[in-house]
Parts: structure tokens; C-alpha cells; sequence
């Protein structure tokens, strides 16, 4: 794949404004709680904003994403992300920031990264083979492990530095940086010709549908036909009870880690860079494993390690030594991405093999929405039973969550039948 310039290019940009973006996750807490003074409850709310713009705004982006030249609507979203999260640093600077600003700095980046995240996987279907998804998106979730890897532990590290404001350039830097590689590179279809929107053979279709989208109905068509799908109905289900009970758990994190435990910004970044280890490794090994074991086993194991990984958490609480803390947690977040890194994979792949192409940017848009969807309403509560009761105890909670979100697969005959490497790639539903 990366002999293919078309790839290598869309690699790169992707894989540069993963880093800035993985810095930020610990940089943005970071920020509330040593310059605001975030409390619990303010923690949750912020943590709630990605995914409440996924809820309020998803099933408009899909439609948008599947309106427009993708490598456009990817340029846009980068040159918009870069601006907003630039506005947080002059707002310090001017004594302007706050947690409303904060909120919404992360509502509007989630909304667009979701508009980017949708036009790139409608992109990837319609210039590379479909045969080819699973070591595209193999390389893809290898670019987020590699940067969970090197961005939180970075992000820690200039918190540490230079503090949390400054180290936010680093972030605007690499969506600059992303957004020359994407201009500078040729879209293409499978051909390798120039791309403005649809394939050729696609594009009756595509107009026919045009005025059904302008509409209501026409934004709930992804989001219907998704759920009328036998095989991704059980992934987006299961998927939205684990996001639940994940944004609970990730509210209550860092604030966990850095009051009860004691962690520097420099040890949340190196606990998070473990965690990026373990996606690295599993994104190396996730072919290997989808096309050695079934899909259900494989997707139910996905869901089992990462709730080990969470109960590692709130159980480092026990240890006395603060070494062996920080192992558990590094341990558990290392367990966790292995898993997730599989089950993203997966999940992606099960979706572009099934969906129609002039669709999956609506399908991307009403699976986001429903399986984050729930998210705002898991780190409102995470927030609150930390509030109220203790973090340990939301933590608990949320962990025995994560264990049950294997009920809505494990029995499921149709996922059980279905298998990745056996199925036909599809363009029609």
C-alpha cells in the first residue's frame, strides 16, 4: 500500500494530525484542571462536548460529507479545527478562558471531526479496492495507536514545560501541517483519476436520492438503513452501551489519576502512551487476527480485555507502592487500546464491506450518533457519582458497565454468521 502515492499522501495527513490531536486529550484536562480548577462535575461536562456534537449535529454531517468532494470537505474541517483550538491559547493570553469556552472549543473540533472522519472513509471505498480495506484501515488505526503512543505522552510533556496553553500549538501545528499534505496530494479513484464526489457508476444513484436528502427523511436515511442492516445492527448497539459506560469511565479518569493517585502531567501522559503502545502492537497484528479467528469471537474479545484494562484502574488504588500504581494504570491502558485498536478495525471494516458508497458518509454519521450519541449523557454521570459518592466508585461502576456491553453480540445469529474474509464486497445494499 504505501508504494500507492494516492495512499502514502492520505496516510500522512491523517497520521501528522493524529498527533496534535492525541496531545490534546491530555492537554485540554489538563488545562481545566490546573488552570481552572476544574472540579468533578465540570470535568464530566467537558468530557460530555465531542460527543453532544456528535448527538446534536451527526446526522447533518453525514449528509454533508456525502454532498461534497471529500478531500475538500477534509481540508475544511482541518483549517476549521486549527482555528479553534488556536483560540484557546490567545484566550488565555487575553485572561478570556473559561469552562464554557473550553466546552465549546471541543463541541465545535467534534463536530468537525466528525464531518473529516466521515468524508475520509466515504474517500478511502472510492479510490481503493474494497479488497483492500482491511490493511488500509489496518494502517489507518495504526496511525491513531502510533499516536496515542507518541501525543499524550508529548501532550504531558509540554504541559510540564511550558503549561497547558502554550502546549496547544503543538496542535495547531500538525492540523497545518496535515492540511498542506492534503492539498498537495491527487485525489483519485480507483483509477487513480482526479475525484470531485461520486464514482461514475454511482452517481444515478446518487441524484436520484438528491432531494430526498435535502429533507428530514432524507438525513435519517443512513441511520435507517443502518439499523435495518442484520450484521451492523448488533456492532452499533453494543457499540453505544460500551461508549456509555467508556465516557463514564474516561469523565472520572484523569481527575482520578491526578487527585487520588498523585499523577505529575508528565506520568497521565506516559500512562496514556502506554496505551498507545498496546494499539500500535494491535494495529500491526489485527489482519492477522480477522482473518484467523471468527468475527463474533474476535469482536466479543475486543469488548472483553478493554473492561480487564478499566478494572486495573480504580484496583492501582489498592497498591501502596506509588511505582506499582502507575504500572496498573499504564497495564490497563495498555490492555485497553489493544483491544480497541482490534475492535475500531473491525467495526470500520464490517461497515464499508456492507454499505453502499454514495451512502457511507450518512451510515459513518448515523453510527457515530448513536453509538456516541450516548457519551454525553455517560460523562454527565461519571461526573455526578463522583461528585456525590467517590471517584473509585464511579470507576467501579462504569467498568462492570463496559462487562455486560458483550450481551448484544455474543449471542447474535447473524454476526455469528457472518464472517469479513468470506464476505462479498458490496456496493448496493
Amino acid at each position: 500500500m504505501l508504494k500507492d502515492r494516492s495512499f502514502r499522501n492520505l496516510w500522512t495527513a491523517q497520521t501528522v494530525s493524529l498527533f496534535g490531536t492525541q496531545a490534546s486529550v491530555v492537554i485540554i484536562p489538563l488545562l481545566a484542571l490546573e488552570t481552572l480548577d476544574a472540579s468533578a462535575f465540570e470535568m464530566g461536562l467537558l468530557g460530555s462536548a465531542e460527543s453532544l456534537a456528535v448527538l446534536l449535529l451527526g446526522l447533518w454531517v453525514g449528509m454533508t460529507a456525502d454532498r461534497y468532494p471529500r478531500r475538500s470537505v477534509m481540508v475544511t474541517a482541518n483549517i476549521l479545527r486549527l482555528l479553534l483550538i488556536g483560540m484557546v491559547p490567545v484566550a488565555y493570553a487575553l485572561d478570556l478562558l473559561s469552562i464554557p469556552l473550553l466546552f465549546m472549543t471541543v463541541f465545535l473540533v467534534g463536530a468537525l471531526t466528525l464531518l473529516y472522519d466521515s468524508a475520509l472513509s466515504s474517500h478511502m471505498v472510492l479510490t481503493f479496492d474494497r479488497r483492500q480495506l482491511p490493511k488500509i484501515n489496518s494502517y489507518m488505526e495504526g496511525s491513531t495507536a502510533v499516536s496515542e503512543v507518541a501525543g499524550p505522552g508529548l501532550g504531558g510533556l509540554l504541559v510540564q514545560a511550558l503549561g497547558a496553553p502554550m502546549a496547544l500549538v503543538a496542535d495547531v501545528c500538525s492540523y497545518v501541517a496535515s492540511t498542506v499534505l492534503l492539498l498537495g496530494s491527487a485525489g483519485g479513484t480507483k483509477n487513480g483519476e482526479e475525484t470531485t464526489g461520486l464514482e461514475d457508476a454511482e452517481q444515478e444513484n446518487a441524484e436520484e436520492q438528491e432531494t430526498e436528502q435535502e429533507t428530514v427523511k432524507g438525513a435519517l436515511t443512513g441511520f435507517t438503513w443502518a439499523f435495518s442492516h442484520p450484521v451492523l445492527r448488533p456492532v452499533i448497539v453494543s457499540a453505544a452501551h460500551f461508549n456509555f459506560f467508556t465516557a463514564m469511565f474516561f469523565a472520572v479518569y484523569t481527575f482520578y489519576v491526578v487527585k487520588e493517585l498523585g499523577f505529575s502531567p508528565l506520568l497521565v501522559g506516559l500512562a496514556s502512551a502506554a496505551g498507545g503502545l498496546g494499539g500500535v502492537l494491535s494495529a500491526t497484528a489485527a489482519s492477522s487476527f480477522m482473518s484467523k479467528v471468527r468475527t463474533r469471537l474476535l469482536y466479543v474479545l475486543s469488548l472483553v480485555v478493554p473492561t480487564v484494562g478499566a478494572f486495573l484502574v480504580p484496583g492501582s488504588g489498592l497498591l501502596d507502592s506509588s511505582l506499582l500504581r502507575f504500572l496498573a494504570v499504564a497495564a490497563g491502558m495498555f490492555l485497553w487500546s489493544f483491544a480497541i485498536v482490534v475492535n475500531l478495525i473491525m467495526s470500520e471494516t464490517i461497515k464499508q464491506m456492507v454499505t453502499p458508497t454514495h451512502m457511507i458518509g450518512q451510515v459513518t454519521s448515523a453510527m457515530r450518533f448513536t453509538t456516541l450519541g450516548f457519551e454525553p449523557v455517560g460523562a454527565i454521570v461519571g461526573g455526578t457519582v463522583s461528585q456525590f459518592l467517590s471517584p473509585t466508585t464511579a470507576l467501579v461502576i462504569a467498568s462492570c458497565g463496559l462487562a455486560t456491553s458483550i450481551a448484544w453480540v455474543v449471542l447474535n445469529r447473524h454476526l455469528g454468521a457472518y464472517d469479513v474474509n468470506e464476505a462479498d464486497p458490496v456496493s448496493t445494499a
